[in-house]
C-alpha cells in the first residue's frame, strides 16, 4: 500500500496509452467512478476511417451507464440479416438475426471513428481531454507507481502514475518496453478494405457474403455505404500485404465481384478509407505486468470474421477500470486486480474460438468445410456453424450479441448453491439487463434500470415480501455498507422477481458491469444471514483504510 503522501506526488491515478476504443472506454470507466485519469495519443488528430465497424449488444449495455450507448445506437445500422452468395450471384443460404435479452439488437454496425468521437467527446465532457501528438517512449516501475517518458511537441515529459494501462493498438510501444511478444499465428489470406459511399437509396440492414472460385468477398451496411473486404490473389499486388493501397485498386476488386450482380452491387461514389492487412490470432499470456495492464489490441489480435476486435477491447476497458476503482477507492486487496487478466483471458478465448471458427469457414482455406465451387457444401457447411441445431437459433444470436458467455475463472467467483436451477444466474454469469426485479406488485423495474456502472449491487431475492423484516436487510447492509465503504445498493426483489434467479431465498453480490461476484442460496422459507458473504468480503475488501 501507498501512503497519501506517495499518492499526491503522482501525476494522475491511471495513465491510459492510447485513445482508441479501449483507451477511450477505460478512461471515461475510470473517470466516472472518481479516478484520477490522464490519456494520451501519438496521432496528433482523431482518424476519420471506418475500421472495426461491429458494435455487440453486449458492448452498448456495458456502455450504457456512460451515457454514449444510445448514442452510438442512434448512428448505428442495425443488422437484420446475413446472406451468402454463389459466384453466379444465387442466394445460397440466409441467416435471420432476432431480438435477444437485452434492449439492444445482436449487431450493428457503426464506423469506429464515430464510436470514437462519441467516446471522446462524453469523456470530454467529464473535464478529460486526450492529449494527442504524444509518443509512448519508455517505462519503469517501482513498488509505488510506474514513471512514464512521453515524447511531445515540446520536449520530452515524465508522467508518474499508479497505474498504467496500455491501449496502444496492435503495435504496442507499452509492450514491446515490456518485452512481451503475441503468441499466435497469422491467416495465411491477404485482404484488401475500403469503405465505400454509394449513391443515396434505401439504408441496407443486411450483410452479404459472396463465395467465389478465387476469392471471397464481404459487404456490411454503414451510414451512407457498405464496409467491403474481399481476399486478394497471389498475383494481385505482389509483396503487399499491409497498409494504404490506393482506392482504384479496392472499386476495382468490387466491381469484379459484386458489382457484376444488379441485385448485389451499389454505385459508388467516393472511397475515403482504403487498407491493406493480415488477419491474426494471437495473444500475451499475461495482461498484467506488475501496475502495468494491457488491454484491446496490445493484449490479443482475433480475425475479424464477428467483429470481436473492437468490443473485446471495450469489454477490458471496463472490466479493468472497476477493478481499478475498486483497488483506488474501495480498499479491495491486489486479487481484485489479479482477477483481470483471468476474466479477459477466458473471454479472449472464446471470441477467438468463434472467430477463428467463422474465419476458417468464409476462407474456405480449411479442408473440412467446404469446396467453394460447390453451392450444397457451403450450404451444408454454413448451416453447421449458424443453425447450431442442438441449441437453437436463439443461442446463436445469444453469442454473436455476447450476452451468453459465463466466467469461470476469477477465484472471486463464488457460488453456495443448493439444488441450483440450471437456469439460474450463477457467479460468472451476466444479470440479464431485461430480468424483472420489481417488488411485489409494483411496476417492472428491469436490471437495466438499476445498472449504473458505479455501484457494487446486493440483491436479496425472496418468494414474498412477507417474509422480510428490516432486521434482514439492516444485518446485510452492516456487512457491506462499511466494506465498499457505500458504493452499494441493496435491492429486495420479491414475488414474480424472484423468479429471475433461484428456486430458493438467493443472496447475490453484482459487481459494477453487471456480473455477478458472489451468490449464496439458502433452505426454503429462511433468510441469508451474510455470514459467508463476509468471508468473502474478508478476503477480496479487507478492513482497511489506506490510500493506494
Amino acid at each position: 500500500m501507498n501512503d497519501s503522501s506517495n499518492m499526491q506526488r503522482l501525476d494522475c491515478e491511471v495513465l491510459v496509452v492510447g485513445a482508441g476504443p479501449t483507451g477511450l472506454a477505460a478512461a471515461l470507466a475510470l473517470t466516472a467512478q472518481g479516478v484520477r485519469v490522464a490519456i494520451v495519443d501519438e496521432a496528433p488528430e482523431r482518424h476519420r476511417e471506418a475500421r472495426a465497424s461491429a458494435v455487440h449488444a453486449r458492448t452498448l449495455e456495458l456502455l450504457a451507464p456512460f451515457g454514449v450507448a444510445d448514442r452510438i445506437a442512434a448512428y448505428a445500422t442495425p443488422i437484420h440479416l446475413v446472406r451468402f452468395f454463389a459466384s453466379d450471384g444465387r442466394e445460397i443460404m440466409r441467416r435471420n438475426f432476432h431480438a435477444i435479452d437485452s434492449p439492444y439488437p445482436p449487431l450493428q454496425n457503426v464506423q469506429q471513428w464515430r464510436t470514437e468521437a462519441l467516446l471522446d467527446d462524453q469523456l470530454l465532457m467529464r473535464g478529460v481531454v486526450v492529449e494527442r501528438g504524444t509518443r509512448f517512449e519508455s517505462l519503469s516501475q517501482d513498488e509505488a507507481g510506474v514513471e512514464v517518458i512521453l515524447a511531445t511537441a515540446r520536449g520530452e515529459r515524465r508522467v508518474r502514475s499508479a497505474f498504467v494501462v496500455a491501449a496502444d493498438g496492435a503495435h504496442s510501444g507499452v509492450r514491446r518496453a515490456l518485452g512481451l511478444s503475441m503468441e499466435g499465428r497469422d491467416y495465411p489470406e491477404r485482404w484488401i478494405a475500403g469503405e465505400l459511399n454509394v449513391s443515396e437509396g434505401t439504408t441496407a440492414t443486411e450483410s452479404q457474403i459472396l463465395f467465389e472460385h478465387d476469392r471471397v468477398s464481404l459487404q456490411f451496411p454503414l451510414d451512407h455505404g457498405r464496409l467491403f473486404f474481399a481476399t486478394l490473389k497471389e498475383d494481385e499486388l505482389p509483396g503487399q500485404s499491409r497498409g494504404h493501397v490506393a482506392p482504384e485498386e479496392v472499386a476495382r476488386i468490387y466491381h469484379s465481384g459484386f458489382g457484376r450482380h444488379a441485385h448485389l452491387g451499389a454505385d459508388v461514389r467516393a472511397i475515403p478509407w482504403s487498407s491493406l492487412f493480415v488477419m491474426h490470432q494471437c495473444t500475451i499470456p499475461d495482461y498484467r505486468h506488475g501496475r502495468i495492464f494491457l488491454a484491446g489490441d496490445a493484449a490479443h489480435l482475433s480475425s475479424a470474421a464477428g467483429g470481436n476486435g473492437m468490443n473485446a477491447g471495450i469489454g477490458d476497458g471496463i472490466n479493468l477500470a472497476w477493478r481499478l476503482a475498486a483497488y483506488l477507492r474501495l480498499g479491495a486487496s491486489a486479487a481484485i486486480l489479479e482477477g483481470y487478466s483471468l476474466d479477459r483471458h477466458e473471454h479472449f478465448e472464446h471470441v477467438n474460438a468463434s472467430s477463428d471458427a467463422a474465419h476458417r469457414l468464409i476462407a474456405a482455406h480449411d479442408p473440412t468445410c467446404f469446396k467453394v465451387n460447390a453451392p450444397r457444401g457451403i450450404r451444408a457447411a454454413l448451416s453447421r456453424v449458424f443453425s447450431h441445431a442442438s441449441s437453437g437459433p436463439a443461442l446463436v444470436d445469444r453469442e454473436l450479441g455476447e450476452t451468453s458467455l459465463a466466467l469461470t475463472r476469477d477465484p472471486a467467483f463464488v457460488d453456495h448453491v443448493v439444488n441450483s436451477a440450471s437456469d439460474a444466474i450463477r457467479a460468472g454469469m451476466r444479470v440479464p439487463t431485461l430480468a424483472d426485479f420489481s417488488i411485489g406488485f409494483g411496476a417492472l423495474r428491469p436490471w437495466c434500470a438499476l445498472f449504473d456502472g458505479f455501484h457494487w449491487t446486493l440483491v436479496l431475492a425472496i418468494p414474498s415480501r412477507d417474509s422480510i423484516r428490516a432486521k434482514h436487510v439492516e444485518d446485510l447492509e452492516t456487512i457491506v455498507l462499511p466494506r465498499l465503504k457505500g458504493r452499494v445498493r441493496t435491492v429486495v426483489a420479491a414475488g414474480d422477481a424472484f423468479a429471475w434467479n433461484a428456486p430458493r431465498p438467493t443472496l447475490s453480490l453484482i459487481r459494477p458491469d453487471g456480473i455477478v461476484a458472489y451468490r449464496e442460496d439458502c433452505a426454503p422459507g429462511g433468510i441469508p444471514s451474510g455470514a459467508r458473504l463476509s468471508m468473502w468480503l474478508d478476503r477480496f475488501f479487507p478492513a482497511a483504510d489506506s490510500i493506494r
